[in-house]
This record gives structure tokens, sequence and C-alpha cells, in this order.
């Protein structure tokens, strides 16, 4: 175990829903193994409806936190996020909270472009001051919710500096997809940091968690080679609208824009995606596994998990979209107790 360690360390998983009674099932287990908080992904032209698993496992759930990681501005207008937020709390009340980004999948697949920040910013104040107040002016029209006066946390999905930024700003938490190996983890604090300088707050009042592509096996290629469509999936973001500050060694620049045009959106995170073998074509395979996973046997994860440590990340929120989910939930306990 790590000396650094001055905090609880605390994890997640996220899940892409399925059919709603296995994703409950999958929930279940985190929460009795001991996961801190589950998400459950967004993007209805490829996965079943978000709020409509995440109400049926805040009714089947005691004790773990849960929300959508994440929604985004497009396809829900402020009010209707709002609404869910707030049906959710009133379902399972101190538990929850409303995970938002740019859009991924869920905006590529209707054929539109992922919101500008400055849209996303705009966003995320209207739905708060809908929470909080009932009433929220959206691009130029009053918009209200009648039946609510609360406040759900919120958190930004950032795999970019400007995105850690506005985090640090503006939102109650942060989901950071930039990295685990030491050096970007200290740049990503650093960005946080820098905006919540600029809002007048402190790095404290951000609750951040890291997001590690995770897998256990009894050998470290085996494990990549199970997770190669999340690894192409972050590695996508690595050109989302721009490399600017984002740790991509030059020579393997090209290769990495190249993913970006390449990545096949109507494929994303499937386990049977073509994105898998796009990577190894473009030569990335190797370097996004060290650059985004955890995985590999129980003594590789907690050395990865280490170093990540002492460079001051505390909190994991994994994706895992592999078929043998509980069977992985159960086996990261062991993990969990190391902690």
């Amino acid at each position: 175990m790590s000396a650094a360690k001055t905090s609880p360390i605390r994890f997640g998983v996220n899940f892409l829903p399925n059919a709603p009674a296995e994703t409950l099932r999958w929930v279940q287990v985190a929460e009795e193994v001991g996961f801190d908080i589950v998400g459950i992904a967004d993007s209805q032209s490829l996965y079943r409806d978000v709020y409509m698993c995440l109400s049926l496992c805040a009714a089947e759930t005691h004790r773990v936190r849960l929300g959508p990681r994440v929604i985004n501005p497009l396809t829900r207008h402020p009010a209707i996020a709002a609404s869910a937020a707030a049906t959710l709390e009133e379902m399972a009340p101190g538990r929850t909270m409303l995970g938002i980004g740019t859009g991924d999948s869920a905006v590529l697949n209707l054929g539109l472009k992922p919101s500008t920040q400055a849209l996303l910013a705009d966003y995320v104040r209207t739905v708060r001051q809908l929470l909080e107040t009932g009433e929220a002016e959206w691009q130029g029209r009053l918009c209200r919710l009648t039946w609510w006066s609360g406040s759900v946390p919120i958190y930004l999905a950032a795999s970019g500096p400007k995105m850690l930024g506005l985090a640090g700003e503006i939102a109650d938490g942060v989901i950071i997809n930039t990295g685990l190996t030491p050096e970007i983890i200290r740049d990503s604090i650093d960005h946080v940091r820098s905006g919540a300088e600029r809002a007048g707050r402190s790095l404290s009042e951000i609750d951040m968690w890291w997001l590690p592509l995770t897998n256990l096996r009894e050998n470290q290629t085996d494990a990549f080679e199970e997770i190669a469509m999340t690894l192409a999936s972050a590695g996508s973001h690595l050109s989302r609208f721009t490399t600017t500050g984002k740790h991509i060694p030059p020579d393997l620049y090209d290769a990495v824009v190249e993913l970006g045009h390449r990545y096949r959106t109507d494929q994303h995170d499937k386990p049977d995606s073509q994105n898998r073998e796009l990577i190894k074509e473009l030569g990335l395979f190797d370097y996004l596994a060290n650059r985004f996973a955890v995985a590999g046997t129980v003594e590789d994860c907690v050395e990865k998990l280490n170093k990540a440590i002492d460079a001051g990340a505390r909190q994991f929120w994994m994706s895992i979209h592999f078929d043998h989910k509980e069977e992985f939930l159960r086996k990261w306990a062991e993990v969990i107790r190391t902690y």
C-alpha cells in the first residue's frame, strides 16, 4: 500500500445499460462488494435508456451513489435533465449525482457535433438554477421546474485541459479521462486547481474521480486484449476538439489524429467493435494500454494504482464493458480490500 495516501481511496464503476434486469444485477453486485459509486452511460442509439435503468437501480439498492455518466446538452433539454435528476434524488436521497459532458456516441449517432464548452457551461448553470430556484433562461427562453427545490451534485467529464479547468470553475466534481501516468495525473490536477482558483474556490471543493480502463486476468496481455475497444474509445478523445495539452507523443501524433477520424461511433465501446483492430493497425495499442489501463493480475493493478495514488489520484471510477462483469466485480473486491 502506498505511504503517500492522505485521504480514503475509493472506487466506482460505470456500465453501459443493456437489459434493465441485467444492469440492475451488476449494480447490486457493485454495491455488495464495496464500490462507492455507479454510473450508467447515456447513449440512446446504442443502449437502453439511462434514467429508466437508474430508477430501477435506485429502488433496488441502499448504499451506493449513482447517476448518469454522462448526459449532454444536445439530447436533453435542461428542464428534462433537471427533472430527471430531481426524480432520481427523490428516489435515493443523498445518493445521486448528475454527470454532464459535451456528448459522444449519444450525439454522434444522431449526426450532431458535440456541444461547445461555452454551451456546456451555460447548460450546467441552467440545470443547477432550475434545481435550486425552479426557473432559468435557456437560449433566450424561460424554462421552469415547478415541483422541486434542492440540489444534485453536478460532475463534468473532462479529457483535456480546458474542460478540466471548467470543471474546477463550475462543477461539484470531475470525471477525469486523461490517463493514469503520474505526469498526466499531476498536470490534470493543476488544470482543475487553476480553474477553481479563477472562480475563488479551493481544489478541495471539487470531487475528482479518475477514469481507468480496468480488467483482471491471469496475465496482462489477455487483460489488455479484452479491453481494446475501450482503449480505442479513450484514444479517440485525444484528438477531440484539439490535441493541445493532451500529452501526445510526437511520433504517435499522426496515428492519434487518424484514430479520431476513423473511430466507429456506431460501435462505441462494444466488445466486438472494429475499433479494437484499428488501434492495432495504427500502432497505438501498447501506448493506450500504458496510458489508460489498470489491468492484469491483482498485483499488476495495485502496482499501477499506487503509482497513480502517489501522483495525487485518490478516487477511481472505472469503465468495464466486457462480458464477465460480475466475475470482475467480485474479484476487484480483493483490490478494494488492499486499501
